[in-house]
């Protein structure tokens, strides 16, 4: 059985069966698979979930059994071949039927191998003319045909309207650019690329960042040994976007209370040209120690890592210049690069709005008079974004809204934006930018 397809059915049994995170699952299992096995599980895994109502759509479109009726593995399987069937064309569909009946086999009897093998021939000789999610009920169709779930469908159909809905969703399934930013305190962008060429690592310009670059693919990057030494950092353009508005400046005190891995505070380091004071916090110890070696790496020495919990941490009450809060949320904007997220309960998402306000509500105590504090998130729900900035400027007089524009985007005239896939090309994203108003 090939090793790919084998570590693919594990990891979608894991995340069913234990919740456990794709990623973690297939950076374990990686060690024991070449790059190209490793690269296909991936592929796989992420594939599946990306896709899973959809799959099972036509799994029951030509099963002559109820789906209710179907073993939770044997399932898995069958979406697994399904999707290589449907989706991959280099795999050889033989390759894809035969492995799934061997591994529906195992996880069921004889008979369960039979009928895989018949519902995936079927399938296969139907590619061509695959029946069609039903689109009498929009919410039902948009959520089955691009495998979101439905609360999520609603709240954003509400907001953007089908059309708007479905580019949205279309985008959440669509391969994300891989992006970075050059370490101007190591290099410059012209040395930066030109490395990347001579390493085989296909690399262009970002239209709107002068320091953020376009890169055919992570793995060629980190291949090139250009990482660990410093040289980039793979960020999303929304991650930048966030800093930009910051708006950070040399010898300047910036507290970064949810700061792991560190991205955002090393390039504010970067834009301060490695003078002032930089606080980056975060509750877990190793989280901690991540920030301390990404600091190392990249040459950042204005930077301090410390242990703390953003609802209670502040460094010194009203002493610092900027305040950056990207708070602990629902993920909902991040679903192209993490389709795990869109399995979560929305009934789960309640408790996060508390949180994030009594994050914003700590970072506010440290900004000083006239400081600058910004609230960002990478979901695109309104209750963890423009609810949560609305009940703390009801009870923060002195702080207000301050417009702000951002490269390639533009203007965010009241002070907050939102980031969108299908509109910006980054990472969903939600960004508010306040002043204190005091002295």
């Amino acid at each position: 059985m090939s090793p790919a397809r084998d570590t693919a059915l594990r990891a979608l049994v894991a995340f069913r069966r234990e919740g456990t995170w794709p990623d973690l699952y297939l950076k374990r299992a990686s060690r024991r698979l070449s790059s190209d096995d490793a690269a296909l599980a991936a592929r796989l895994t992420y594939g599946v979930l990306e896709n899973r109502a959809y799959l099972d759509f036509l799994i029951g479109a030509f099963s002559n059994r109820p789906m209710e009726k179907l073993t939770p593995q044997v399932l898995d399987a069958l979406r697994l071949a399904v999707y290589q069937l449907v989706f991959l064309d280099r795999i050889p569909k033989s390759a894809a039927v035969n492995e799934a009946v061997e591994q529906v086999k195992k996880a069921g009897n004889p008979g369960a191998g039979a009928f895989a093998n018949g519902l995936l021939r079927s399938l296969e000789r139907r590619l061509s003319d695959l029946p069609q999610v039903p689109q009498d009920d929009r919410l039902a169709y948009l959520s089955t045909r691009y495998s979101h779930p439905r609360w999520f469908v609603g709240k954003m159909c509400k907001r953007l309207g089908n059309e708007g809905c479905e580019a949205l969703l279309q985008a959440d399934n669509a391969p994300a650019p891989v992006t970075a930013r050059v370490n101007t305190l190591k290099t410059d962008r012209a040395a930066l690329l030109r490395r990347l060429e001579e390493a085989g690592c296909p690399a262009r310009e970002h239209p709107d960042l002068e320091n953020a670059l376009i890169l055919e693919e992570a793995g060629a990057a980190l291949r090139t040994g250009l990482m660990d030494e410093g040289l980039l950092y793979i960020q999303d353009i929304a991650s930048q976007l966030c800093v930009e508005a910051l708006g950070p400046r040399p010898g300047e005190t910036v507290l970064d209370l949810c700061a792991a891995p560190g991205g955002k505070a090393l390039l504010a380091a970067q834009m301060m040209e490695n003078t002032g004071k930089i606080v980056a916090v975060d509750i877990h110890p190793h989280r901690v120690e991540l920030i301390e070696k990404n600091a190392a790496r990249l040459g950042v020495t204005c930077l301090r890592a410390v242990e703390g919990d953003a609802s209670t941490f502040c460094d010194a009450p009203a002493n610092a210049d900027a305040v950056l809060c990207d708070v602990p949320c629902s993920g909902m904007g991040v679903i192209r690069k993490k389709p795990d997220v869109r399995y979560k309960d929305g009934d789960s998402i309640k408790a996060l709005p508390p949180l994030q306000r009594a994050i914003l509500e700590n970072g506010a105590r440290c900004v000083k008079p006239g400081g600058r504090l910004i609230y960002s998130t990478c979901t695109l729900l309104r209750e963890e974004n423009e609810a949560v900035i609305e009940a703390f400027l009801r009870s923060n007089p002195d702080f207000a809204p301050e417009a702000f524009s951002l490269p390639g985007v533009g203007e965010a005239g009241e002070g907050q934006i939102t980031l969108w896939p299908q509109l910006h090309g980054t990472d969903g994203f939600f960004i508010a930018k306040l002043r204190n108003m005091r002295g």
